[in-house]
């Protein structure tokens, strides 16, 4: 037995696209490698002001099918009166029947095995706007594909982790980031996937506007860029892959 399930999301790389190898273009960085990957070339799409680009792949696992439910036998047993005295019967052939009557082992039946395949498709892209209105692209070309929110994940950078840390985020609130409100915003909803990408914290305590402004917008160390391809790059597009192909599964929340 095979079945077969098409899917469709949507990957988003949040960013500044004029100031490529910024901490806060990290989410294109990301999207970018994910191209690379699947080898997929990137084009401009004038109608939602993004770059675009589309993967395909297939997962197959096998499983067994899941066993039908047990119907269960209808109707009482029947109830043996005990002799009394004045009950005249032969034992014989019960003590006979008794003796060579012998109760089967049960053999448990095994289901049947099921291949399934999920054949996911995988729009990649980067706004051209500006990160407080990047939201606008997002709707557009989710509503375009007929893409529902619940299928978009949304990458961006995250100040509050170490470089290289990543974590799942399901919905919820946008946590002071700019793209992600303007996400929020223009899809209507705060039900989509996020994927947050940890850049490091400014060295020093302050955090107003200017100093985070400066610290987001500064280019990553080559050291630091060594890190992303270790441990991001390649993690989060298996990431993605398995948090898109797993059913009824909540992504995690931290």
């Amino acid at each position: 037995m095979a079945t077969t399930i098409r899917k469709h999301i949507l990957v988003v790389g949040l960013g500044n696209y004029t100031h490529p190898g910024t901490r806060h273009n990290v989410g294109m960085m990301v999207v970018d490698s994910i191209a690379q990957r699947f080898n997929v070339p990137w084009s401009e799409k004038s109608s939602w002001k993004a770059e675009v680009a589309t993967a395909r792949t297939s997962i197959t696992t096998r499983h067994r099918a899941t066993p039908p439910p047990s119907s269960s036998t209808s109707g009482a047993k029947k109830s043996v009166r005990p002799p009394t005295a004045d009950t005249i019967f032969d034992t014989s052939a019960a003590v006979v029947e008794a003796s060579t009557t012998t109760t089967a082992p049960m053999v448990k039946k095994k289901e049947p095995w099921v291949t399934s395949t999920m054949e996911l498709t995988i729009t990649l892209l980067k706004p051209l706007q500006l990160m407080n209105v990047s939201g606008t692209s997002v709707s557009k070309a989710a509503k375009d594909l007929g893409i529902p929110a619940q299928d978009i994940l949304v990458i961006h950078d995250d100040m509050e982790r170490d470089i290289g840390k990543i974590s799942f985020k399901s919905e919820g609130s946008a946590n002071g980031h700019n793209g992600i409100k303007s996400c929020v915003k223009a899809l209507g909803t705060a039900h989509f996937r996020r994927l947050r990408i940890g850049i490091g914290r400014p060295p020093v305590s302050d955090r107003s506007p200017k100093v985070v402004a400066g610290f987001v917008l500064s280019r990553f160390k080559p050291l630091e860029i060594e890190k992303l391809e270790e441990l991001v790059y390649d993690k989060a597009g298996d990431e993605i892959i398995r948090v898109s192909t797993t059913e009824d599964k909540k992504t995690k929340k931290a």
